[in-house]
């Protein structure tokens, strides 16, 4: 199987590529940092499955990625993440991808993920699963009350729609730091994006 690995951490992909090389039906023919990269080189026609991030830096994201590839009927989509809310699932499934695997699970977990997509199968862990099948109610006022109190500072700047560089600027913090907080802010409220992040602070006193 030819796999392409997309991640924008070099780390991440390093340590995929030495899991997968391992194995004698698997091998890692290509490797993008973007989505944008990743669609480029599946829809080349040399891929069978591309392991995806949900989320890269700016551009094109993991998952539009997955829709543009599947689209194309290039690859097979296997998307590989820290984000186990159920919006992020509930997303994948209406992308059309048919694997979703944790960044900590476990070497096993993995490859058979990898070849269960791969021979056109599923593969979504269970209690995940269960989780996205249920009514989406939205983020909460207790979702709010998660987040610390630099979170909100920086929920309320995405809210205004400053980029993570002008809120770098604005609270005196690297916009790798910002990056970080938005993550675990979208996390928390249980979004897919920023975008739902700062439509959620618009309707919410902070």
């Amino acid at each position: 199987m030819r796999i392409l690995i997309a991640d924008d951490h070099e780390l991440t992909r390093a340590g995929l590529r030495a899991v997968v090389e391992r194995e004698a039906d698997l091998r890692v023919v290509a490797e993008a940092e973007t989505g944008e990269g990743a669609v480029e080189r599946c829809t080349a026609g040399d891929i069978d499955l591309a392991i995806l991030d949900i989320r890269f830096g700016p551009g094109m994201s993991g998952l539009d990625a997955a829709r543009q590839i599947l689209a194309a009927g290039s690859a097979r989509v296997l998307m590989l993440t820290l984000h186990d809310t159920p919006e992020y699932v509930r997303s994948a499934l209406s992308a059309g991808v048919t694997g979703y695997v944790l960044k900590d699970a476990g070497r096993e977990e993995l490859l058979h993920a990898i070849r269960a997509v791969g021979a056109g199968r599923t593969a979504l862990p269970g209690e995940l699963l269960r989780q996205a099948m249920a009514p989406a109610t939205g983020p909460s006022q207790g979702d709010l009350e998660r987040l610390t109190r630099r979170e909100r500072e920086v929920l309320m700047l995405v809210a205004q729609g400053l980029t993570n560089k002008a809120i770098a600027r604005e609270l005196g913090i690297g916009p790798g730091t910002v990056k970080v907080h938005v993550e675990k802010v979208i996390a928390k409220l249980n979004v897919v994006d920023r975008t739902q992040a700062a439509v959620f602070a618009a309707r919410t006193s902070l």
